[in-house]
């Protein structure tokens, strides 16, 4: 996985609508960096997006629960009308690039086999050279006439492509059952990493690189977000002390767990739950 240099990672697009399409003939791309917080809460876009993470941390859920990490590398799509929510966590700062398409062009993709919808959440990696043709591409459709747009239409689906390719060629061994990997991490919080892999039947070497390569971090980054999840929802939905908590979660002491979530949240437990309420 290459390392996205500084000046990619900035706020850099263009969105252009060709003559007479309306809502359906939208086209866009570029680079955005985002604040920590909501990037949007179950709601619905009236477009495609494909949107690649440069660098930062967060998750994507659907409408029916599920959810996936984010992280550099990962690959999440928004698909028109379809209900969905984005949380970016405060560090490491947020940067992403995406392509955006009208509902006509994700029918078309869809049909082909090209976007599967029920996988909103793909880990092709970072490639150095797609980004940057992808950050060229902004400042050429920026500059366009109205008669080329037809012409980025189709570089940019080609670019979505590679992206989508990509994803194919970085699937991780067969035999690695990732959904149960990341059922053991997520239902019990305390559990040792090297457990998990036993498990698995898995040496622990191989368990973190199948890990990483099939959900875009490692088994023990994963474990932390899922920890900070189960902390928000506590501190949301009970009065236990922060203390208890801690403790439920795996953390020798409180103040492990404080720092932490100072860390990823950006507020103490205490204050954080005092602002949900």
């Amino acid at each position: 996985m290459s390392d996205i240099p500084s000046h990619l990672c900035a706020n850099h697009r263009s969105f252009r609508t060709m003559a007479g399409t309306g809502d359906r003939g939208l086209l866009g791309c570029g680079f955005m960096l985002k604040p920590p917080g909501w990037d949007c809460q179950q709601a619905a876009r009236s477009a495609y997006s494909a949107v690649l993470v440069l660098r930062g941390q967060g998750w994507y859920a659907d409408a029916a629960g599920r959810r996936w990490p984010l992280g550099p590398g990962s690959l999440f799509q928004r698909f028109t009308g379809v209900l969905h929510s984005v949380w970016v966590e405060r560090n490491p700062a947020w940067a992403e690039c995406w392509i955006h398409f009208g509902a006509p062009v994700e029918d078309m993709l869809a049909s082909l086999g090209a976007i599967d919808r029920d996988q909103p959440v793909l880990t092709p990696g970072l490639d150095l050279a797609l980004v940057r043709e992808l950050w060229r591409s902004v400042t050429a459709l920026d500059a366009a006439q109205e008669r080329q747009l037809p012409a980025h239409l189709v570089r940019l689906q080609g670019l979505l492509l590679s992206l989508l390719g990509r994803e194919r060629r970085a699937a991780p061994t067969a035999s690695f059952d990732s959904d149960r990997a990341c059922r053991l991490l997520a239902d019990d919080p305390r559990l040792d990493l090297r457990l998990a892999a036993r498990e698995l039947g898995l040496p622990y070497g191989a368990f973190r690189k199948n890990f990483r390569r099939a959900v875009g971090l490692g088994p023990g980054e994963y474990r932390l977000r899922r920890r900070l999840e189960r902390a928000r929802a506590e501190l949301l939905g009970s009065d236990k002390p922060i203390s208890a908590i801690a403790a439920e979660l795996g953390y020798a002491n409180p103040f492990t767990f404080t720092n932490l979530f100072r860390k990823h949240v950006g507020l103490a437990p205490s204050a954080w739950r005092r602002g949900a309420r």
